[in-house]
């Protein structure tokens, strides 16, 4: 030790020298700060050096191994945060008399309590933090070689989640010695270069079992629906056959170039997607050949499309788009939908693939200008009249199958321009919303209601709006259309404001949804009044029956919106109807006592130690086990 001082005090001495000589000089900080980062681990004593110097005052050649470094520390927060959620996963599964922890503590399953804990702590949706939780379990045990790569920064996330993903199906070892192969290079790769060395290594490791899965993956095929942020919608179509959803991509191919050469204007993707549309409605009109071209002739340009010349999904272009296990808004066609509350878009069955009856329709021709300019009135009738399912008696509820649109009365109305909503897509433009209530209105089976909505948009009456039959022989000669319902909100400020004029199918709708509007919200300042008389809820819409009435339940159904689960998107519509005291121990079937639960978060409100109540009408407060509480609200309308 005293040598080791003695050495200090040599190198001080000889500091203090060369700088009296003037042989020493002062770097700015900024000039060095990159290499210093650089060659720090990720870490505290990285993250306060990076925080030392602002971008901004950065030398040139130190933005790069800033940028480099901030990606290192990351990486390390994150493989920090998924190690803790593998440990709500672990401890979870250990309190579960039903699952299994090894003698590590990697848990056989993750539990619908350490799903509802990471969803609400994190606030990401079940889908999300069920992803997110199984990544965190894969990195700490089973792929700890790669969760360790990631602590050090080796890899990001993006690269992480790829080899987890990639090697998800593969037997324990197996999985382990893909993972061997291609992480000393991981960190170099983009993500469609790692991919690609990933599924070579994958099909190396286990031949037979590549072709199993691939054959097992085509049984899992589904087509999605996923909202986009520009009002438009992404239609995907998953673990189709390789080589069929490949000819049919050259079969979409082709008829876009067939377009193109025929006119129509817009480059190969537009023409490509109009093609789909037109094929799966059966609105693609008559493509005509070109004019000064010979029939039949091949397209002069070749093919550009495939995995060597096009973008595969989730290419680089993934690290910045989002992954489907983080998305907040999953697809809309969630899989926790109750069993009893009916058949829904997912559940339309088919027996099998129907022959074509007849000659192939005669489409008529259009001219090019026009293709772009496809709307929904232009799209066909959807379900025959005689193949409509039959709904609840009183009940408002959506038509299984068909499109649920929301939309303030104001948009109607003229007064505001306010979105509408679809369910399954999301909020759309105002003048889509209007074009789909024309087409509804137009429309004798659709349903129509009415939902009155306080200054704070929140529902306190809900009512049917009434139709008028139309006179034999003037309806729709083909059957129920698209929209299945329409719900009008309404604020209570414009129910004294007079009725838009206009004339048509349309007006008429409006004006009797004004007045039945009316009579709903004096019924519901007479229960308001009642409760307040009371000094609490009167019971007045209570039912001594355990389920609740189709009135009872399309009043909370329009209150909650979507499941009291912080996070869950679920309608309320589609949820169970819970009790929140049960009905068993005196719980009234009140609205002051009743809330929507999708079957997931109704089943985990009733595991060990989840605690929900409503302190008022529409109010939860849902306490985890960990002694968390979250507080949920009713849905706001836009009116």
């Amino acid at each position: 030790a005293v040598e080791r001082w003695e050495d200090q005090d040599a190198v001080l001495a000889a500091e203090l020298a060369a700088d009296m000589a003037g042989e020493t000089r002062e770097v700015p900080v900024a000039t060095v700060a990159g290499q210093v980062a650089e060659a720090l681990p990720p870490g505290p004593s990285l993250a306060g050096w990076l925080a030392m110097t602002p971008p901004t005052a950065l030398d040139d050649g130190a933005l790069p191994g800033v940028a480099a470094s901030f990606r290192r520390l990351a990486s390390w927060a994150q493989a920090a945060e998924l190690a803790v959620v593998a440990q709500i996963a672990s401890r979870s599964a250990a309190a579960d008399p039903e699952a299994e922890v090894d003698e590590v503590g990697r848990p056989a399953v993750i539990t619908e309590d350490a799903t509802g804990q990471v969803s609400l702590a994190l606030a990401l949706s079940r889908y999300g933090a069920q992803a997110w939780t199984h990544l965190g379990v894969q990195l700490s045990w089973r792929l700890a070689a790669t969760g360790a790569a990631l602590a050090a920064g080796k890899i990001d996330l993006s690269r992480a989640r790829l080899v987890a993903e990639t090697t998800a199906t593969l037997p324990d070892e197996v999985a382990r010695s893909v993972e061997a192969r291609v992480l000393p290079r991981a960190g170099e790769l983009t993500n469609s270069q790692l991919r690609a060395v990933l599924r070579r290594a994958v099909i190396a490791a286990d031949p037979e079992g590549a072709e199993r899965r691939r054959a097992d993956a085509e049984h899992r095929a589904k087509v999605s629906l996923y909202p986009d942020d520009e009002g438009t919608a992404t239609l995907i179509g998953q673990n189709l056959p390789g080589v069929r959803a490949a000819a049919a991509m050259s079969r979409l191919t082709a008829l876009a170039r067939a377009l193109k050469s025929s006119g129509a204007a817009g480059g190969m993707d537009l023409l490509r997607a109009q093609v789909m549309l037109g094929l799966l409605l059966g609105t693609l009109p008559f493509i005509p050949p070109p004019a000064d071209g010979p029939p039949d002739a091949p397209p002069s340009d070749p093919p550009t499309e495939g995995p060597e010349d096009g973008p595969l999904p989730g290419d680089d272009l993934s690290e910045t788009a989002p992954w489907p296990g983080d998305l907040d808004a999953p697809p809309v066609e969630d899989d926790n939908a109750p069993a009893e509350s009916g058949p829904t878009l997912d559940d339309d069955s088919d027996d099998g693939d129907a022959p074509c009856q007849g000659p192939a329709p005669a489409w008529p021709a259009v001219p090019p200008s026009l293709l772009p300019a496809l709307s929904c009135r232009d799209l066909p009738r959807l379900i025959p009249a005689a193949a409509r399912p039959a709904n609840e008696s009183g009940a408002l509820r959506p038509v299984p199958g068909l499109l649920d649109l929301a939309v303030p009365w104001s948009t109607l109305a003229g007064t505001a321009a306010g979105a509408g909503r679809v369910g399954r897509l999301g909020p759309i433009t105002p003048a889509e919303s209007a074009e789909l209530a024309r087409l509804a209105s137009t429309d004798p089976a659709a349903q129509w209601r009415m939902i009155v909505c306080d200054q704070a948009g929140q529902a306190i009456a809900v009512t049917k709006i009434p139709r008028v039959q139309s006179p034999p022989g003037t309806g729709p000669p083909d059957g129920p259309g698209l929209v299945g319902r329409v719900s009008l909100s309404i604020g209570v400020d414009a129910l004294s404001r007079p009725p838009p004029p206009g004339t048509g199918p349309l007006a008429a709708i409006l004006r009797r949804a004004l007045q039945a509007a009316r009579y709903a919200a004096d019924d519901a300042y007479a229960h308001a009044q009642a409760d307040a008389d009371a000094g609490g809820c009167a019971h007045t819409r209570a039912s001594p029956a355990y389920r609740p009435p189709p009135r009872l339940r399309e009043y909370v159904s329009a209150r909650d919106g979507t499941c009291r689960m912080a996070t869950c998107r679920q309608p309320a519509w589609r949820s169970d109807l819970d009790h929140t005291v049960p009905h068993h121990r005196g719980g009234p079937t009140c609205s002051c006592n009743l809330g929507g639960h999708c079957r997931t978060h109704h089943q985990l409100k009733q595991l060990p130690h989840w605690r929900v109540i409503q302190p008022k009408p529409g109010t939860f407060i849902w306490t985890t086990p960990a002694g968390r509480s979250y507080l949920v609200t009713p849905d706001s309308y836009e009116v």
